[in-house]
């Protein structure tokens, strides 16, 4: 029997060993307790009633041997939860010093593409700044930002695509001093790119102060901002001109000398001012149609639309507007 026990705490020995060497498999640690356990009561079985107690110590030494074979582990594939709720003002401003190089403005769209549709929630976003897009610009944030971070940033992109300032649809109102930031905003394709406010901005196209007096605040919604290509002012009207060595641009004519055309190459944004000397061109006829993106619709949320109309209107009455959703839909 003194030969049984002490195989007995080899075994219990041994068997502590290869639980502590196997914790992350909790199903061969508890069977491997259990064994130990049987062998202990067997011991403790042929016993007299005095190494029963014996046998029962060393069963308590032999458990005591074992580590834990409980451990807790969270769920593969979800990350654990927040310590604390996300904050969109907080995204909004690490977007701006992060994320608006690409993006644009508040998600306009830019280099990368706009942040605008239902798929834009927070688990997509949060997704997205974990894993990058392959095969595209976007990287991974994880080691830009935190988790609470990446949490704030899908948050705040999430928050753009509902307004927030109001109860249903149709009470929706624009901000003249919203609408300025979002005409004035870096990106390719802001407005001021091409389009100038009381001297402020591009010539590419027209000074919209002569156009936005004369237009209702629904003509305005329409024909400049939601569908730009209804009709073409011809001084604005694009040209294609060849040169001699087979190039084709399309752009605008700014102008002419004596000796070269200057020419605004539009074939990407923002328009590049070119100077094209005559004798390099061989053709230069009009094409008659709108440079002025035509996705505006989607790069901007409703209420950024509306902002635009009032900061416009605002600018050309002089007096603050702001536009509802009512009047530019009926």
């Amino acid at each position: 029997m003194i030969v049984m026990g002490s195989a007995l705490c080899i075994l219990g020995r041994t068997a502590g060993s290869i639980v502590q060497s196997r914790r992350q498999n909790s199903t061969v640690s508890a069977a491997l307790s259990a064994l130990m356990i049987c062998c202990v009561l067997t011991y403790a079985a042929f016993r007299t009633p005095d190494s029963a107690v014996s046998g029962t110590a060393l069963g308590t030494v032999l458990l005591a041997q074992a580590p834990s074979t409980t451990t807790v582990q969270p769920a593969a594939g979800k990350p654990s939860a927040p310590s604390s709720p996300a904050k969109p003002t907080v995204g909004s401003e690490l977007f701006r010093t992060t994320c608006r190089v690409c993006h644009g403005e508040a998600g306009i769209g830019g280099v990368g593409p706009a942040l605008r549709g239902a798929k834009f929630t927070r688990p997509y976003v949060r997704r997205a700044m974990s894993e990058g897009r392959p095969g595209s610009m976007m990287p991974e944030f994880t080691k830009t930002f935190t988790a609470t971070q990446m949490n704030d940033v899908a948050a705040y992109v999430a928050s753009l695509q509902t307004p927030a300032n109001t109860e249903s649809p149709g009470g929706l109102r624009g901000d003249p001093a919203a609408g300025e930031t979002v005409f004035f905003s870096r990106g390719a394709r802001s407005c001021y790119v091409c389009h100038a406010v009381a001297g402020r901005g591009g010539s590419v196209g027209p000074e919209l102060m002569s156009k936005v007096a004369s237009l209702t605040p629904r003509d305005l919604f329409q024909r400049i901002i939601v569908v730009p290509h209804r009709g073409t002012d011809p001084a604005y009207g694009t040209t294609r001109l060849t040169t001699r060595v087979g190039m084709i641009l399309t752009g605008i004519k700014a102008g002419e000398t004596e000796d070269a055309v200057r020419f605004y190459d539009t074939s990407s944004l923002p328009p590049i001012l070119r100077t094209i000397p005559k004798k390099d061109i061989v053709e230069l006829e009009p094409h008659n149609s709108s440079v002025m993106p035509s996705d505006y619709a989607s790069r901007l949320t409703l209420q950024q639309l509306l902002d635009i109309v009032s900061f416009l209107k605002t600018s050309a009455g002089g007096t603050p507007v702001s536009i509802t959703l009512n009047e530019v839909i009926r």
